[in-house]
């Protein structure tokens, strides 16, 4: 039975957070709405640490881009003959580590001009791809690049090298030391230097190596700057084919009597790593000091064919 006298309730107002009640005892009137407890915790500790640590990300993202907007040759050089070293070197592993049935010099080409269009692909739009201290002294001699630019080219070279040696032995090395049984060697049966240096056959001389870099990185210049000239519509829009096909064609033809480096930062760089990862100082003096020839017959090279080019060709 019910209560002759009503009682009305609203249901709280999400706009003015009062209910209403009429009741025996209470005439109509507002009242505050009951409200859930809520805990306000005021230390702000980890929000500040939240801050600070975005803060801080943020200064070295900013700090990373402006590197890399001032550096961006630099840059791009340096990670242009990383790759290239990490691919060739790679290349010549997979040969010297008896990985394949059969060592071929014809892999060692084909492999050796992919691991440079590569190379030009990721760095030509920023830097030229030069990844080549006797492509970057032949273009100041001969091609009006900037006198400035040459040492940032030519160190970001060397270190892009010795970089990819690094992480190319880290991947490696397990196969280096199942090959030779942990005892590094430089020549000889079981001599793994080679996979990052360039040492030529035995039987070759001094003599017969040097000119087999100071040609090759000729023919080297040549075609790089010949299909890169305005005249040359057929094969200027494809640049990086045409250096790719030179490289292993100079590689088929003259190439295995020098261990094939027309380029000083690819022979030196690698070379600079073996002899402080464990083959030793030896590096340097092995073969009547042969380390010299890679380092400054290519610039000669690069040179006379650059000569060659002004003078006969552009």
């Amino acid at each position: 039975m019910s209560s002759t006298h009503s009682s009305i309730t609203a249901v709280p107002s999400i706009s003015n957070g009062y209910h209403l009640s009429n009741s025996d005892n209470n005439p109509l009137e507002k009242k505050p709405a009951p409200s859930p407890l809520t805990y306000y915790n005021n230390d702000n500790s980890d929000l500040d640490l939240t801050t600070s640590r975005k803060s801080r990300y943020s200064s070295l993202l900013e700090n990373m881009r402006s590197f890399r907007v001032k550096h961006r040759e630099f840059l791009a050089e340096f990670i242009g003959t990383m790759v290239l070293i990490i691919l060739t070197c790679g290349i010549s592993a997979e040969e010297t580590l008896r990985i394949g049935a059969h060592r071929s010099w014809l892999t060692s080409s084909f492999g050796s001009g992919l691991a440079v269009l590569v190379a030009v692909c990721i760095a030509g739009h920023v830097s030229g791809a030069h990844i080549n201290p006797a492509v970057t002294i032949t273009f100041w001699a001969f091609s009006g690049f900037p006198t400035r630019k040459v040492p940032t080219y030519i160190l970001a070279q060397f270190l892009g090298a010795f970089t990819g040696a690094a992480l190319l032995y880290t991947i490696i090395e397990p196969g280096i030391t199942q090959f030779d049984g942990g005892e590094r060697q430089i020549l000889g049966e079981f001599g793994t230097a080679g996979i990052f240096g360039t040492y030529p056959p035995l039987y070759v001389g001094i003599g017969s190596a040097v000119a087999s870099e100071v040609i090759g990185t000729a023919l080297l210049l040549l075609v790089i700057m010949v299909s890169g000239h305005p005249n040359n519509i057929p094969f200027r829009t494809a640049q990086g084919l045409m250096i790719a096909a030179g490289v292993m064609t100079i590689s088929l033809g003259i190439g295995y009597t020098s261990g094939f480096s027309i380029n000083p930062a690819r022979d030196m760089g690698p070379r600079f790593f073996t002899a402080i990862a464990g083959w030793g100082m030896d590096v340097f003096t092995v073969h009547h000091y042969y380390a010299l020839v890679p380092l400054l017959a290519p610039l000669l090279g690069g040179l006379m064919g650059g000569l060659i080019f002004t003078v006969f060709i552009d």
